[in-house]
């Protein structure tokens, strides 16, 4: 395996985990939010700055 593949693959793995954890989350019902509030709290950040 060359390392480009070998990149690719960790990615793929780390982001695997992440979905895994955040839906883990979600079926325990910890508190999130929506994309929408998401893009309102980032963009209010941006302004800020």
């Amino acid at each position: 395996m060359d390392i480009n593949a070998f990149e690719k693959r960790e990615q793929v793995l780390k982001l695997r985990a992440r979905v895994l954890q955040a839906e883990e989350e979600r079926i325990n019902g910890v508190n999130t939010i929506s994309v929408a509030e998401a893009r309102k709290r980032l963009r209010e950040r941006i302004d800020e700055m």
